[in-house]
């Protein structure tokens, strides 16, 4: 910006101006109602089908489809609002937001398209039109820029433009030409393109010409409005083409208009950002907003007013359109940025979670889905600064350790980041590595720093400064196509895995000799009667076979021992027939090709199917299939039956007959249809929450998925169960139906797989719509038809993956409703010992036999049906509940028999003292409380032995008025102790000449019973003789 603009007048009053809303809504009126444009909602700054944008940085993301000639545009003409983040690459805004008047990470791009209707002439107009009209701007601030050619694109001045400009009124002297750099656009290295057109606009209201001062990067005369002619097309090889149908992209930059028009040198002076200004100074007690910048910025403050207010509304954008910030590391770290401000500059925390209600506030009417997830919203800021805190005192403590071992590591900005010692630890290993081979790099090497991103998460601005203290630069653009070229192996679904069943150059010769790729489209084919489903057979051709991951092929044979010949191919490409006697083993896996096929290959966390094919009179047993390419792979062996080998000539085009397995298909349907249903059962119990993963089996379903730092409970399981079981029993229709991109950005309550990148066409929707759940997501699945299908569902374990996510693992069907059956009736074993034990039929001695018979049920993992988990966890707690109640009723039948033993004694005792000795029965020595018992002979001399199962104790008390140097506890104890070869000692605070107890000491069965014997008589003894003698000298 203009470094001489370091202060300026900073008022809040916004009287007799027109309102932000006012401004957007005036704009879209005059689009759709005066010029008969469609208006088209906002798509989410979450791109959903384009993997080369972090975040929608444009108004025309959402057309991008449209101008590539995938989709259809959804009308001639179109108008909208559409929300954009600019953080990171071409487009990096962040480090200059809070520092100017006019950079934003988040920020409304008013746009207004046609496609292949109007062109230059109606644009400029329009925009024209309503700058000057409806928005009242004097056309003296006013300039506007055309193309003013460029040779080696070979492309000429766009004078047409210039005179558009002339005849609208214009003055020559305000319409300027620019090369390529300013006012030509292009959407990527290949694709639409065309020259643009801007309209600038001078802040400062002065009467003389600032046309010299255009583009040149003054903060006081900005682009205004960019209106771009589509009107060419960059091939792959380098020239461009004019394209048949010409098409309008414009954008306009609407902070920047609500300053206009309300009159303001900064954006942030506007009724955008002043309520957040107003929250946080009134959350913090922070001076009032005062508008300086730079130096006249002393301490910071109104630099951290900007920023807070600018990253508030970009997160809370974020986050309420479903955006993550552990799959977005650009997100975390404006968010954390955002914590960082309002914690040190503005000494408060919980700042965010306030200003997302503003930010709902200001734009919730526009855009809806922010009061509607705003519950979401503070949950995950919620969670992140939780996270945040956890970092500092944990990674962050760890990398202050390194930090003293090298200083320079100090310069890391990014200390948190939960991977970052771990990658220098790495970094310096591999470095070491190349330097030992006398291999050490000037620049860091793409491929480790792709590990320093994929497997820590560092984001490149880290890896950056890592490389910067090893003395090595880092090519951000060899980074950057490293990461593209891994986008691109995942892309075409092409791994390690994938070439152990296709070799690459076999797949590149299909390409080559233009081999179709199979029509998978018959796998969504099956019908229902009577609730029974069918899966017809599909009649296709043999495309291919594929025999130890090579193809065989024109230039190569492949020949196996001649006593193991089974199949001699005949493989044919592009009408070519080449005869080759390849002999394939009978134990050999082998890969089919075909033109089309029934089965489903692993997509969307669907498991496989399998099945047979027939080929003239052999059977091929297909056990897996894989889709590589777009080439679907059938991957198992030929049947060999009766020990009889199956032989046959097969031929390349040869008829086949694919039947998929229906026993497996519908499991695997039923699971899928499962997965939705939990999915959306937790999004109604859950604040917050995403799918992460899922693994539908024929027989069960895995489920991962976000709770940022909640945990489902005992109770929540049993809702979500509750919930889906009565979907199915409501036997609700399962519906799909397919869009293309657009239809996907226009879709309301639909769920999606946050970071999954969704195709340009051919997007299916299963829909799921009852009363207590409704289901809305894209996904390539199969589905049964209702959900009645499904039976029953039970969830089997609950699996926590760390404080911000878990698992569930479910089934459905018919051995659900076996596994809710046996949850029920071990339930029940546990509600008739229960009654035993309340009646007292419950036989002590056996309860702890029934108690661990019913705990081997409930853990036993070889079991062929399983238990429910709500059931088992009911179960177990209600165990450990008895088993508490069994040992305090047991402890009291003990106390009770003990103590009217010791009655017994007492009253027919003759003796002044008691000598006594206790075997308890069905109870651990442990749980027998002698302290009870000889305070029950409290006025009485009492030593008393108890024993039981290799295990004794004792423990003898004296009254304080018996007691003497000749007799009295300890004296008492010493008679027992050598015989048993134990130890004595006195409770702690208590007189050692009143109270001795001998320790537990183990003795085995065959000694035990004589040396309690001889203990009890040499204690009688002793007593005997000291008690008599007592009692003389009292006297």
């Amino acid at each position: 910006m203009n470094k001489t603009m370091i202060a300026r007048f900073y008022s809040k009053k916004l009287q007799n101006v027109k309102s932000s809303h006012a401004i957007r809504k005036e704009f879209i009126d005059f689009f759709t109602r005066d010029l008969n444009h469609k208006y088209i909602r906002s798509s989410p700054v979450l791109p959903l089908c384009d993997p080369t944008v972090a975040f929608v940085n444009a108004g025309m993301n959402q057309f991008k489809g449209v101008f590539l000639g995938h989709l259809n545009p959804p009308a001639k003409r179109v108008a909208n609002s559409q929300k954009c983040i600019r953080i990171g690459g071409k487009h990096n805004d962040l480090d200059a937001v809070g520092q100017d008047t006019y950079h934003h990470t988040f920020f409304e791009m008013l746009g207004n398209w046609s496609f292949g209707d109007y062109f230059k002439e109606e644009a400029c107009e329009f925009a024209w039109k309503l700058l000057t009209g409806p928005y009242g701007i004097n056309e003296n601030r006013l300039y506007v820029t055309y193309f003013a050619g460029d040779e080696k694109m070979g492309l000429k001045p766009d004078l047409e433009c210039k005179d558009i400009w002339l005849r609208l009124g214009v003055s020559q002297d305000r319409i300027l030409p620019f090369g390529s750099q300013d006012n030509f656009w292009e959407m990527g290295t290949t694709g639409p393109c065309g020259p643009c057109t801007e309209i600038h606009i001078d802040h400062t209201m002065q009467t003389s010409n600032q046309a010299s001062r255009v583009n040149r990067g003054h903060a006081d005369l900005t682009e205004l409005w960019n209106i771009v002619f589509i009107e060419y097309q960059r091939l792959s090889d380098g020239p461009i083409v004019p394209l048949p149908k010409k098409h309008i992209d414009t954008g306009m930059g609407f902070e920047r208009l609500v300053a206009v028009l309300q009159g303001k040198r900064s954006n942030y002076d506007t009724d955008l950002f002043q309520p957040l200004f107003d929250t946080i100074k009134k959350k913090t007690n922070a001076p009032e907003y005062q508008g300086r910048f730079m130096s006249a910025d002393k301490n910071g403050i109104d630099t951290a007013y900007r920023t807070l207010a600018d990253h508030a509304r970009m997160v809370t954008i974020a986050l309420a359109d479903g955006m993550l910030p552990d799959q977005n590391h650009k997100l975390r770290k404006v968010l954390r940025k955002a914590v960082d401000v309002g914690e040190k500059v503005f000494q408060q925390s919980g700042l965010l979670h306030e200003l997302s209600f503003r930010v709902a506030d200001n734009l919730g009417n526009v855009y809806p889905e922010i009061q509607k997830n705003l519950k979401q919203v503070q949950k995950l800021i919620a969670y992140e600064e939780d996270l945040l805190k956890s970092l500092r005192d944990t990674a962050g403590t760890e990398w202050k350790r390194i930090i003293k071992t090298r200083s320079a590591l100090a310069s890391v900005s990014n200390t948190t980041a939960p991977g970052l010692a771990a990658a220098y630890k790495d970094l310096q290993s591999s470095l070491f590595i190349l330097a030992s081979n006398d291999k050490f790099p000037r620049v860091l090497p793409p491929d480790i720093a792709f590990k320093m991103y994929d497997t820590y998460g560092l984001d490149p601005d880290t890896i950056s400064e890592l490389a910067k203290v090893e003395s090595l630069s880092f090519d951000k653009n060899e980074f950057y196509n490293e990461l593209n070229n891994a986008r691109q192996r995942s892309k075409m679904h092409f791994g390690k895995v994938d070439e152990e069943i296709v070799s690459q150059e076999s797949l590149q010769l299909l390409e080559k000799k233009n081999v179709p790729t199979t029509d998978d489209s018959a796998k969504y084919s099956y019908t229902v009667t009577d609730k029974v489903y069918y899966f017809p057979p599909v009649n296709c051709k043999l495309l291919g076979m594929i025999v130890g991951g090579k193809l065989i092929s024109e230039t190569q044979s492949h020949v196996i021992d001649d006593s193991q010949s089974i199949i001699e191919a005949t493989v044919m490409h592009s009408g070519n027939i080449v005869e080759i006697d390849s002999i394939i083993d009978a134990n050999a896996t082998v890969g089919l090709i075909l033109d089309k096929t029934p089965f489903y290959s692993p997509e969307g966390g669907q498991g496989s199917d399998v099945g047979q094919i027939q080929v003239k009179n052999v059977i091929f047993d297909v056990k897996e299939v894989r889709k590589i390419c777009n080439y679907v792979f059938h991957i198992g062996k030929f049947i060999v039956q009766d020990g009889i080998k199956p032989e046959a000539e097969l031929h390349v085009g040869d008829e086949c007959v694919a039947t998929i397995n229906e026993k497996t298909r519908l499991g695997l349907m039923r699971h899928h249809t499962s997965t939705h249903l939990i999915n959306a059962a937790l999004h109604k119990i859950l604040p917050a929450t995403g799918q992460r993963g899922s693994n539908v089996a024929k027989d069960s379903l895995d489920l991962q998925f976000s709770v940022f730092g909640e945990k489902l409970s005992p109770k929540d399981i049993e809702t979500v169960e509750t919930l889906i079981n009565k979907s199915i029993n409501a036997d609700v229709a399962v519906k799909t139906r397919t869009i293309d991109a657009l239809g996907l950005t226009s879709e309301e309550n639909i769920t999606l797989v946050p970071g999954e990148v969704y195709p340009d066409t051919g997007i299916r929707i299963v829909e799921i719509i009852g009363q207590d759940l409704q289901s809305i997501e894209a996904c390539c699945g199969t589905h049964v038809q209702n959900t009645g299908a499904l039976e029953h569902l039970c969830i089997l374990k609950v699996k926590s993956l760390g404080t911000g996510s878990q698992s569930i693992r479910a089934i459905a069907g018919p051995i659900a409703r076996l596994a809710r059956q046996a949850g029920e009736n071990v339930k029940q074993q546990i509600i008739l010992l229960e009654e035993d034990i309340n009646t007292g039929n419950a036989q002590f001695n056996l309860l702890d036999t029934r108690v661990q018979d019913i705990k081997r049920q409930l853990m036993d993992r070889t079991e062929r049906i399983p238990l429910p988990y709500s059931i088992k966890h009911e179960c177990v707690s209600r165990l450990e509940m008895l088993a508490r109640n069994s040992k305090s009723q047991e402890r009291s039948a003990m106390k009770e028999s003990i103590e009217n033993e010791l009655k017994s004694i007492v009253q027919s005792c003759t003796l002044p003292f008691v000598v006594h000795c206790f075997q308890p029965v069905n109870v651990a020595l442990e749980s027998v409380s002698l302290q009870k018992v000889t305070k029950f002979c409290s006025n009485t001399p009492t030593l008393v032995i108890a024993h039981n199962k290799e295990m004794v104790k004792a423990r003898c008390s004296v009254p304080k008025e018996m007691a003497s140097s000749e007799f009295n506890a300890q004296l008492w104890m010493q008679t027992v102790l050598p015989i048993f070869k134990a130890h004595g000692s006195s409770p702690k605070g208590q007189d050692p000449l009143l109270i001795q107890h001998m320790k537990s000491k183990r003795v085995s069965d065959l000694e035990l019973k004589g040396l309690v014997e001889r203990a009890v008589i040499e204690a009688t003894k002793f007593a005997a003789l000291h008690v008599k003698k007592s009692r003389h000298q009292t006297k």
